[in-house]
Protein backbone atom coordinates (compact mmCIF):
# COMPACT_ATOMS: atom_id res chain seq x y z
CA UNK A 1 0.00 0.00 0.00
CA UNK A 2 1.53 3.11 -0.81
CA UNK A 3 2.34 5.74 2.16
CA UNK A 4 2.53 8.51 -0.10
CA UNK A 5 -1.36 7.92 -0.64
CA UNK A 6 -2.13 7.20 2.19
CA UNK A 7 -0.54 10.41 3.08
CA UNK A 8 -2.44 12.76 0.93
CA UNK A 9 -5.85 10.92 2.10
CA UNK A 10 -4.70 11.89 5.89
CA UNK A 11 -4.14 15.32 5.02
CA UNK A 12 -7.63 15.36 3.15
CA UNK A 13 -9.08 14.26 6.68
CA UNK A 14 -8.83 10.68 7.00
CA UNK A 15 -7.40 9.16 9.62
CA UNK A 16 -4.58 6.68 8.71
CA UNK A 17 -6.95 3.16 9.14
CA UNK A 18 -9.47 5.26 7.40
CA UNK A 19 -6.90 5.85 4.56
CA UNK A 20 -5.76 2.14 4.68
CA UNK A 21 -9.14 0.62 4.24
CA UNK A 22 -10.60 2.88 1.77
CA UNK A 23 -7.60 2.22 -0.36
CA UNK A 24 -7.65 -1.30 0.45
CA UNK A 25 -11.19 -1.53 -1.19
CA UNK A 26 -10.32 0.45 -4.07
CA UNK A 27 -7.71 -1.99 -5.05
CA UNK A 28 -9.17 -5.04 -4.51
CA UNK A 29 -13.30 -4.63 -4.52
CA UNK A 30 -15.63 -5.86 -2.69
CA UNK A 31 -14.28 -6.89 0.89
CA UNK A 32 -15.71 -8.80 3.94
CA UNK A 33 -14.63 -6.47 7.00
CA UNK A 34 -11.53 -9.42 8.51
CA UNK A 35 -10.27 -9.44 4.97
CA UNK A 36 -9.93 -5.90 5.15
CA UNK A 37 -8.15 -6.09 8.68
CA UNK A 38 -5.63 -8.77 7.37
CA UNK A 39 -5.00 -6.90 3.90
CA UNK A 40 -4.41 -3.38 6.87
CA UNK A 41 -2.96 -3.22 10.07
CA UNK A 42 -6.35 -2.25 11.20
CA UNK A 43 -6.88 -4.54 14.05
CA UNK A 44 -10.15 -6.49 13.90
CA UNK A 45 -11.27 -4.94 17.41
CA UNK A 46 -11.31 -1.36 15.17
CA UNK A 47 -12.27 -2.57 11.73
CA UNK A 48 -16.05 -2.46 11.46
CA UNK A 49 -16.09 0.80 13.60
CA UNK A 50 -13.80 2.72 10.61
CA UNK A 51 -16.31 1.28 8.47
CA UNK A 52 -19.02 2.95 9.56
CA UNK A 53 -17.03 6.23 9.63
CA UNK A 54 -16.41 5.94 5.99
CA UNK A 55 -20.11 4.87 5.58
CA UNK A 56 -21.20 8.45 7.02
CA UNK A 57 -19.00 9.86 5.27
CA UNK A 58 -20.54 8.43 2.02
CA UNK A 59 -17.20 6.98 1.01
CA UNK A 60 -18.34 3.36 1.36
CA UNK A 61 -21.31 1.34 0.80
CA UNK A 62 -21.95 -1.80 3.07
CA UNK A 63 -23.44 -4.86 0.82
CA UNK A 64 -26.44 -7.26 1.81
CA UNK A 65 -25.84 -10.84 2.29
CA UNK A 66 -24.09 -12.78 4.00
CA UNK A 67 -21.11 -13.24 4.61
CA UNK A 68 -21.82 -9.22 4.52
CA UNK A 69 -19.28 -7.24 2.74
CA UNK A 70 -17.85 -3.52 1.84
CA UNK A 71 -17.78 -2.17 -1.27
CA UNK A 72 -15.74 1.96 -2.30
CA UNK A 73 -17.47 4.37 -4.18
CA UNK A 74 -15.76 5.42 -7.39
CA UNK A 75 -11.78 6.31 -6.43
CA UNK A 76 -12.46 9.66 -8.36
CA UNK A 77 -15.52 10.31 -6.27
CA UNK A 78 -13.64 9.47 -3.34
CA UNK A 79 -11.22 12.53 -3.56
CA UNK A 80 -13.67 14.68 -4.92
CA UNK A 81 -16.10 14.12 -1.60
CA UNK A 82 -12.55 14.43 0.34
CA UNK A 83 -11.89 17.64 -1.56
CA UNK A 84 -15.71 19.45 -1.18
CA UNK A 85 -15.54 19.13 2.40
CA UNK A 86 -12.47 20.41 2.66
CA UNK A 87 -13.73 23.26 0.75
CA UNK A 88 -16.86 24.30 2.82
CA UNK A 89 -14.10 23.67 6.02
CA UNK A 90 -11.97 26.53 4.46
CA UNK A 91 -15.10 28.64 3.29
CA UNK A 92 -16.68 28.66 6.99
CA UNK A 93 -13.14 30.02 8.24
CA UNK A 94 -12.70 32.44 5.84
CA UNK A 95 -16.47 33.78 6.15
CA UNK A 96 -15.73 33.99 9.95
CA UNK A 97 -12.54 35.74 9.36
CA UNK A 98 -14.19 38.47 6.37
CA UNK A 99 -16.92 39.10 9.84
CA UNK A 100 -14.02 40.06 12.11
CA UNK A 101 -12.38 42.09 9.49
CA UNK A 102 -15.85 43.80 9.29
CA UNK A 103 -16.51 44.06 12.46
CA UNK A 104 -13.65 45.31 14.43
CA UNK A 105 -12.17 49.01 14.42
CA UNK A 106 -8.22 49.77 12.80
CA UNK A 107 -6.66 50.50 16.52
CA UNK A 108 -3.28 50.72 17.55
CA UNK A 109 -2.11 47.70 19.04
CA UNK A 110 -2.35 46.61 22.77
CA UNK A 111 -2.70 43.95 25.31
CA UNK A 112 -6.42 44.02 26.50
CA UNK A 113 -8.38 45.28 22.87
CA UNK A 114 -8.87 43.45 19.85
CA UNK A 115 -7.69 44.66 16.85
CA UNK A 116 -7.93 44.43 13.53
CA UNK A 117 -4.53 45.62 11.55
CA UNK A 118 -3.00 46.89 8.26
CA UNK A 119 0.69 46.55 7.20
CA UNK A 120 2.54 47.21 4.32
CA UNK A 121 4.21 44.12 3.66
CA UNK A 122 4.96 40.29 5.00
CA UNK A 123 7.97 41.69 6.99
CA UNK A 124 5.81 43.85 9.19
CA UNK A 125 3.53 40.83 9.71
CA UNK A 126 6.67 39.09 10.97
CA UNK A 127 7.50 41.83 13.28
CA UNK A 128 4.46 41.90 15.09
CA UNK A 129 3.76 38.67 15.15
CA UNK A 130 7.34 37.50 16.25
CA UNK A 131 6.58 40.18 19.12
CA UNK A 132 3.45 38.18 20.36
CA UNK A 133 5.14 34.55 19.99
CA UNK A 134 8.41 36.18 22.41
CA UNK A 135 5.19 36.68 24.75
CA UNK A 136 4.49 33.48 25.23
CA UNK A 137 5.13 31.79 28.26
CA UNK A 138 3.74 28.16 27.67
CA UNK A 139 3.28 27.14 24.07
CA UNK A 140 2.48 28.57 20.82
CA UNK A 141 0.27 26.43 18.24
CA UNK A 142 -0.53 27.81 14.49
CA UNK A 143 -1.24 27.17 10.94
CA UNK A 144 1.14 28.68 8.64
CA UNK A 145 1.94 28.93 5.30
CA UNK A 146 5.18 30.38 4.98
CA UNK A 147 7.14 28.63 2.24
CA UNK A 148 10.57 30.20 3.05
CA UNK A 149 12.77 31.34 5.75
CA UNK A 150 11.74 34.52 7.69
CA UNK A 151 14.55 35.91 9.68
CA UNK A 152 12.14 37.93 12.31
CA UNK A 153 10.04 34.95 12.71
CA UNK A 154 12.77 32.55 12.48
CA UNK A 155 14.60 34.40 15.32
CA UNK A 156 11.28 34.57 17.51
CA UNK A 157 10.61 30.59 17.07
CA UNK A 158 13.89 29.69 18.23
CA UNK A 159 14.39 32.05 21.33
CA UNK A 160 11.29 30.93 22.24
CA UNK A 161 11.74 26.98 21.94
CA UNK A 162 15.15 27.86 23.74
CA UNK A 163 12.52 29.58 26.56
CA UNK A 164 10.72 25.86 26.99
CA UNK A 165 7.93 27.27 24.74
CA UNK A 166 6.18 24.46 23.38
CA UNK A 167 5.88 25.51 19.58
CA UNK A 168 3.72 23.28 17.50
CA UNK A 169 3.23 24.13 13.80
CA UNK A 170 1.05 22.67 10.90
CA UNK A 171 1.90 23.50 7.64
CA UNK A 172 0.49 22.29 4.24
CA UNK A 173 4.14 22.04 3.05
CA UNK A 174 5.84 18.62 3.41
CA UNK A 175 8.75 20.26 3.55
CA UNK A 176 7.89 22.36 6.71
CA UNK A 177 10.97 21.05 8.64
CA UNK A 178 13.37 22.96 6.38
CA UNK A 179 11.85 26.18 6.75
CA UNK A 180 11.17 25.87 10.97
CA UNK A 181 13.58 23.24 11.43
CA UNK A 182 14.06 20.87 13.95
CA UNK A 183 13.43 22.47 17.08
CA UNK A 184 9.93 23.00 16.40
CA UNK A 185 7.72 20.10 16.66
CA UNK A 186 5.76 20.43 12.78
CA UNK A 187 3.61 17.82 10.93
CA UNK A 188 1.62 18.81 7.28
CA UNK A 189 -1.53 18.65 6.74
CA UNK A 190 -3.44 20.69 3.76
CA UNK A 191 -5.24 23.85 5.13
CA UNK A 192 -4.93 28.08 3.99
CA UNK A 193 -4.70 29.86 7.34
CA UNK A 194 -2.15 31.42 9.10
CA UNK A 195 -3.30 31.87 12.42
CA UNK A 196 -1.47 31.73 15.64
CA UNK A 197 -2.85 30.84 19.26
CA UNK A 198 -0.18 31.99 22.62
CA UNK A 199 -0.77 30.83 25.70
CA UNK A 200 -4.50 29.48 24.80
CA UNK A 201 -5.34 33.29 25.48
CA UNK A 202 -4.56 35.36 22.05
CA UNK A 203 -4.71 35.03 18.85
CA UNK A 204 -3.23 36.27 15.85
CA UNK A 205 -5.13 35.40 12.65
CA UNK A 206 -4.44 36.36 8.67
CA UNK A 207 -7.25 37.52 6.65
CA UNK A 208 -5.60 37.97 3.54
CA UNK A 209 -3.86 35.13 1.19
CA UNK A 210 -0.42 35.64 2.19
CA UNK A 211 0.62 33.93 -0.69
CA UNK A 212 -0.28 36.79 -2.93
CA UNK A 213 2.04 39.67 -3.31
CA UNK A 214 -0.14 42.90 -1.90
CA UNK A 215 -0.03 46.00 -1.34
CA UNK A 216 -1.16 45.70 1.77
CA UNK A 217 -2.26 42.93 4.56
CA UNK A 218 -5.21 42.51 6.94
CA UNK A 219 -4.96 40.40 9.99
CA UNK A 220 -6.23 40.70 13.49
CA UNK A 221 -5.09 40.49 17.20
CA UNK A 222 -7.63 38.71 19.47
CA UNK A 223 -8.85 37.65 22.65
CA UNK A 224 -11.76 36.25 21.57
CA UNK A 225 -12.56 32.91 24.22
CA UNK A 226 -14.69 31.14 21.10
CA UNK A 227 -12.72 31.70 18.49
CA UNK A 228 -9.52 30.51 20.15
CA UNK A 229 -11.34 27.54 21.41
CA UNK A 230 -12.52 26.73 18.03
CA UNK A 231 -9.33 27.00 16.14
CA UNK A 232 -7.52 25.18 19.14
CA UNK A 233 -10.12 22.36 18.62
CA UNK A 234 -9.38 22.34 15.40
CA UNK A 235 -5.83 22.43 15.67
CA UNK A 236 -5.40 19.16 18.16
CA UNK A 237 -7.80 17.51 15.82
CA UNK A 238 -5.68 18.09 12.60
CA UNK A 239 -2.35 17.22 15.11
CA UNK A 240 -3.58 13.81 16.06
CA UNK A 241 -4.52 12.43 12.59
Amino acid sequence: MNSETVSYLNSLGLTEYESKAILSLIEKGALEAPEISRNTDIPKTRVYDVLEKLEKKGLVIPLHGRPKKFQSIESNKVIEKLIEVKRKEFKEIEENALKLKQGIKFNEINETQENVLRVKSLTDFDRILASEILKAKKNVIGFTEIKEKRIFLDEALAKAVKNKVNVQLIHSDKEINKIFGSAVSSKNSVHSLNAFVIDGKKIVLGLDDFKEQKQRYYFAILQNKSLIDALSTHFSQKWEK
